[in-house]
């Protein structure tokens, strides 16, 4: 699996950042009781993950457009400029969606009655866009990659289809931030449900390890570190239980990391278009 370095690098960098200062948040919610209301008020609307949703966002819309105009300024085949203008307006529409669509409910945790909000039946249970987008995303970022490397499938890039479609493909570092992201959800509360996501999301990691395994050779050591993280997490998430916490404070974590990986999947194929890419 070939990489552009210095991308790989700051995709990791950030990725570590979001991932540490989560686990940090996580653990520290979960087991300190003076902390137990903290990952509920960096998760309240329009809160530090809001925030860095944000910032990402704006991050892919600046980076679509550079390749854009690299594009029409270099001799790389304009068929490219179509996927990448695709990926510009999911940007725009996203950061559309969060600051003009997309409802939010403060709570007050200083307040009886929207701490009482807490104790409901179903608070944990997901709405259907929030499944929607879970699924879609576990899909696209996790299943299908992982399908195709224990399948071991190839594309033929004789044509110009199957080039797009190996050049999007997702690389191992996607892969560990959308099961990272996927991660982060009371599988443990939420019914029959949450025991079902429980399993898809043990059997898409087993895969990925088995992968991991057989092809070890194409792991780099922040890969291997990425992994870790992604191990941290999933225990953590096992073993604590948080307080002050609803489906959508806990979807604004996943967010930010879809997010992230989106960036990254993106920005990643966007970099290996090179010159002699031309038909």
């Amino acid at each position: 699996m070939k990489k552009n370095i210095p991308f790989h690098l700051v995709f990791s960098s950030l990725y570590f950042v979001l991932a540490l200062f989560t686990i940090l948040m996580l653990l520290l919610s979960g087991f300190a009781e003076d902390f137990k209301q903290m990952f509920r008020l960096i998760t309240q609307p329009y809160g530090v993950y809001f925030m860095i949703a944000i910032i990402l966002l704006l991050g892919g819309v600046v980076i679509s457009l550079f390749h854009l105009v690299r594009i029409y300024t270099s001799y790389i085949s304009k068929i490219y400029s179509l996927c990448i203008a695709s990926v510009l307006l999911i940007f725009v529409c996203l950061l559309y969606y969060q600051f003009f669509i997309e409802e939010r409910v403060y709570l007050n945790l200083f307040s009886l009655e929207d701490s009482l909000k807490f104790v409901k039946e179903g608070i944990l249970d997901k709405p259907f866009y929030i499944r929607v987008v879970d699924y879609l995303f576990y899909s696209l970022f996790v299943v299908i990659p992982c399908a195709t490397y224990f399948l071991n499938l190839h594309f033929d890039k004789n044509k110009i289809i199957g080039r797009i479609i190996e050049l999007m493909q997702p690389n191992f570092n996607v892969i560990i931030g959308g099961i990272f992201g996927f991660s982060i959800s009371p599988f443990f509360k939420n019914g029959i449900i949450g025991y079902i996501e429980l399993i898809f999301l043990v059997l898409g990691f087993l895969v990925f390890i088995y992968i991991v395994v057989i092809r070890k050779n194409l792991l780099d050591s922040y890969e291997h570190f990425n992994l870790f993280l992604l191990l941290v997490v999933f225990v953590t998430m096992m073993i604590t239980n948080h307080s002050f916490m609803d489906a959508q404070s806990y979807f604004e974590v996943r967010k930010a990391f879809y997010i992230l990986v989106l960036v990254g999947w993106s920005s990643g194929w966007m970099m290996k278009l090179k010159p002699k890419t031309y038909e």
